[in-house]
């Protein structure tokens, strides 16, 4: 058994998730592919599935989450390179709702690398489809550029910028500009009925009373605004991550994301409290990635998803789980996990 194999025997005994799959790339080819539990054990907390889901492999799309904000990012950032932009340009000339004196100042840089001032989250979860009161009140909290502070808030705006800009909805667009171009063929935005069976379940939810969450994404507040948001909502397998990922591990120009993306995406520019750096989506040196390195690029998801790579190294790494079915499971429990696999993955412990 391999150290990888053991995590994943250890998650499961510990009842940290009940359906995972890792997979580990040198040099772009797939070296190791694990996988272990269903994509459905319960339909309510102590209530075992009646249909108990199939086994997991690599071919289960698990819920995401905040690693949907790696194709926005990307996603935003080609269609302003297309248009011979960057990010240092101000929102108020992409979205109109910005021309007040609260927004005006605020830059897609900052949306993108959580220092645009907005609150973590949107508290509203109540249906909002096409995000009308979203955008009519959506504010920051603290002046931009004053400090870091993670924010589903900004990546929702970075979506709603990037529709106007592409003048399409955002899985139209991240289809076109990210996942086509890297093959992510097995990546979208709300799976439909037929793909149900290949999609892990989340969580029971009471609030909003959702019952067991099957098929449809997991974040409440991107639930409300429809499910295709820039914050989360993206289902995929690890080997369609394993091709994002590897598109920051290559050097700008050597993969199907233009250079001037990657180098967004791979360069810090803010420094969050807890001591990694934020570059324009991922981040860069997170205490969980640094068997790759402290230049480690990454990035997690609340549901128990996360990636790793190395900007010219030789390694890249997929950890995907359903830490939160039928309920959530402490935080640091997932992030000991991810930390292992990691360090074996980059020990090459994964073979």
């Amino acid at each position: 058994m391999t150290a990888v194999e053991r995590v994943l025997q250890d998650g499961m005994r510990e009842r940290v998730f009940s359906a995972a799959v890792v997979a580990i790339a040198v040099d772009g080819e797939i070296v190791a592919e694990h996988a272990v539990g269903d994509t459905r054990t319960w339909d309510a907390p102590g209530v075992p599935a009646v249909e108990t889901g199939r086994p997991t492999d690599a071919a289960t799309r698990f819920d995401l989450a905040s690693l949907t904000k790696l194709a926005t990012a990307a996603t935003l950032l080609t269609l302003l390179d297309e248009r011979g932009a960057d990010a240092a340009v101000p929102v108020v000339g992409i979205l109109p709702e910005f021309d007040t004196p609260a927004l005006r100042r605020i830059t897609v840089a900052q949306l993108l690398t959580h220092t645009a001032g907005f609150a973590a989250e949107w508290h509203d979860r109540t249906p909002d489809p096409g995000a009308a009161r979203f955008r009519a009140e959506a504010r920051p909290v603290d002046a931009p550029g004053t400090g870091h502070r993670y924010s589903c808030v900004g990546y929702i705006w970075a979506g709603l910028a990037a529709e106007a800009l592409g003048a399409a909805s955002l899985d139209v667009l991240a289809k076109r500009h990210v996942l086509t171009p890297l093959g992510m063929t097995d990546t979208g935005f709300a799976p439909g009925p037929h793909l149900r069976p290949l999609v892990a379940a989340t969580e029971f939810q009471t609030d909003p009373p959702r019952g067991m969450v099957h098929g449809e994404v997991h974040d409440e507040t991107a639930w409300a605004l429809g499910g295709v948001v820039g914050n989360a909502g993206l289902f995929g397998t690890a080997r369609d991550l394993l091709r994002l990922a590897e598109a920051l591990r290559l050097p700008p120009g050597g993969s199907a994301l233009r250079a001037s993306v990657v180098r967004a995406m791979t360069s810090p520019v803010a420094v969050a409290a807890d001591g990694y750096a934020q570059a324009l989506g991922p981040r860069i040196g997170e205490s969980w990635a640094r068997g790759f390195g402290r230049r480690a690029v990454s990035h997690t998801g609340y549901t128990g998803t996360a990636l790793a790579t190395r900007p010219g190294g030789r390694r890249s790494v997929v950890f995907l789980t359903n830490r939160v079915h039928p309920l959530r499971t402490p935080a640091d429990a997932i992030t000991t996990m991810r930390r292992r696999v990691t360090d074996a993955a980059a020990a090459g412990g994964d073979q």
